[in-house]
């Protein structure tokens, strides 16, 4: 089968890795010159360290290894712990902190030469004899049995499919990377401070360095209906939003206090966050969708690259059994669709929690349920995964 891939971003190139070990020919279509080398800082769960495992990266030399998560208030007092370790000595993976752009590198590692083409922008998608013609910006085209479009939240083929677009939830995140602060107790914790209405977290992503966010409300006004980036009024250039972020956040806790005194001189990127309707189907014919193109959901909950890896792991799977193409893609899309729709609802339930959270700050530690939230842990991902699911059953 050939499959023809819109977008170099996890999805899209874990998608690949899975289809060319399979013995599929694949052609990987993006618009950008290059591969982003760097890019944010994420979490990987257990399941998407698994699959990366699976498809031949090697974890010791990815990232960060992550053993805790802790939930603080933004004076510093201790509000929850998650233990990871139960989590990773079930499911026989870490959770890492890792660069985005690494673990793009690492998977394009395994991909016959050529298979990433650059500089090439999809415009029109039409059925042709084989299955599916794309046409391009320049004029060319190509053919292939099927399409995925894994081209992100602002995604051409999910217009071209349904023609709706992501919807603003109202908050943002800044972000940007910077050396660990020394008030954090270990380089394999992710501290997260909350106050009524703000986050500020930080993760390990190796090499000394953390990736900060903070998460602060914007206005629905500043976005046009693509969700794109736009002029804010109240949006500074990068050295006032090094002011602006000391402003609202030099007076927390010691290691977000120093980390806000020490921002580097790079850019402050800002992210507004977005929801995608799910839908029964998230394709039509020959044409599907993975990742943020399928399901966009904002960053708070962190399983915006694993239901990448997810999607491009189960598109390995059953594109390889036998079975007439749409029908293939039809059973993806179905295999995928309640697990995406319950990271949807966790995303819905965490982005109105800084208040209860908050309540947590007024009693005392020992009836704040610490063994709960690892518990939670494993339960989501068993909830959100299919690659778990599946495993459980082949055992």
């Amino acid at each position: 089968m050939k499959v023809l891939i819109v977008g170099a971003g996890v999805g899209g190139v874990a998608a690949a890795a899975a289809l060319t070990a399979a013995g599929h020919e694949v052609a990987v279509f993006e618009r950008a010159d290059r591969l982003r080398a760097t890019g944010n800082g994420v979490l990987v769960w257990p399941n998407g360290t698994a699959i990366l495992r699976d498809l031949g990266v090697s974890l010791p030399e990815l990232g960060s290894r992550i053993d805790e998560a802790d939930v603080l208030a933004y004076d510093g007092t201790p509000l929850m712990r998650m233990d990871l370790e139960g989590a990773q000595a079930k499911y026989g993976a870490p959770t890492i902190g890792v660069l985005r752009g690494h673990i793009i590198e690492r998977l394009a590692q395994a991909l016959p030469a050529g298979t990433i083409r650059f500089g090439r922008r999809c415009t029109t998608i039409r059925p042709s004899r084989q299955g599916v013609e794309i046409t391009f910006d320049d004029g060319t085209s190509e053919d292939g049995d099927v399409l995925i479009g894994a081209d992100g939240y602002r995604s051409i083929v999910r217009h071209r499919l349904f023609g709706d677009v992501a919807r603003h939830t109202g908050l943002a995140s800044w972000y940007g990377l910077a050396e660990v602060p020394s008030g954090l107790r270990s380089e394999h914790v992710v501290p997260t401070y909350y106050d009524r209405l703000r986050l500020c977290t930080m993760h390990p992503v190796g090499k000394g360095l953390v990736h900060w966010a903070v998460e602060v409300p914007w206005p629905d006004e500043d976005l046009d209906r693509a969700g794109r980036r736009t002029a804010w009024p109240d949006l500074p250039q990068t050295p006032d939003r090094r002011a602006r972020l000391r402003e609202w956040f030099g007076h927390w806790a010691p290691p977000v206090a120093e980390l806000m005194a020490n921002l580097p001189d790079q850019d402050v990127e800002v992210y507004p966050h977005v929801v995608h309707r799910v839908p029964r189907w998230w394709g039509r014919g020959p044409v599907t969708l993975a990742g943020d193109a399928a399901h966009a959901v904002p960053p708070r909950v962190g399983w915006g690259v694993n239901q990448a890896l997810e999607d491009g792991w189960m598109l390995g799977r059953v594109l390889s059994e036998r079975g007439e193409p749409t029908a293939l893609l039809r059973r993806y899309e179905r295999e995928r669709r309640g697990r995406a729709r319950h990271v949807r609802r966790l995303e819905s339930v965490a982005r109105r929690s800084n208040r209860a959270l908050m309540l947590l700050h007024r009693l005392p530690s020992r009836v704040r349920g610490e063994g709960i939230v690892s518990r939670t842990l494993i339960s989501n991902i068993d909830s959100c995964s299919n690659y778990v699911h599946d495993r459980a059953v082949a055992r």
